[in-house]
């Protein structure tokens, strides 16, 4: 099963015991899987501790995000690749003063507005630091406006500060 166009989903922190087939078996549930790989050590079969699944083009992704996935025993959370989050109708706000917050405690206290597709926090390149700032992408419009509408959340005692990220033309870009 190879990789092609589709809506794709990284899966980190797998057991190293979990196989293709095993992927392949969980995720078709979700509809027409196009690939379901375990990424291994070149040369060999030893599981890197990741791995990929990706759905026809269309797939709606809520439904693999919002599910508890078990796989080898473990808890599992899937995110979406960034080229399955690039398009003109990218739900994204911009996060100011978050440096102190890890994506997965912005991910749960941004939930509370609708389904969270995506969570970026930019590291500066040559110093490999995180930025204060971050974005996060929801899955609909009305999560995307309720956080908007928000306009500061406050977590592990930081004041965030919510509003739209600025879309290049091409969509998936921040202009801010």
């Amino acid at each position: 099963m190879g990789r092609k166009d589709g809506v794709r989903f990284f899966i980190p922190g797998l057991p190293e015991s979990v196989t293709d087939e095993e992927l392949e078996k969980h995720f078709s549930r979700y509809g027409t899987l196009l690939e379901a790989i375990v990424a291994k050590e070149k040369g060999s079969e030893v599981s890197r501790g990741f791995g990929y699944v990706t759905l026809e083009t269309g797939t709606n992704p809520d439904a693999l995000l919002n599910d508890a996935h078990i796989l080898g025993g473990k808890p599992i959370r899937l995110l979406m690749t960034k080229e399955s989050l690039v398009g003109s109708d990218v739900k994204k706000v911009h996060l100011s003063n978050c440096a102190n917050c890890s994506a997965d405690e912005i991910r749960d206290t941004f939930s509370q507005f609708g389904q969270v597709w995506d969570v970026h926090m930019p590291k500066d390149v040559s110093t490999g630091e995180r930025k204060r700032f971050g974005f996060v992408t929801f899955g609909t419009e009305d999560a995307f406006q309720r956080a908007v509408d928000t306009g500061v959340v406050m977590l592990n005692g930081s004041r965030i500060e919510v509003r739209p990220a600025a879309q290049t033309k091409e969509g998936g870009g921040c202009v801010c």
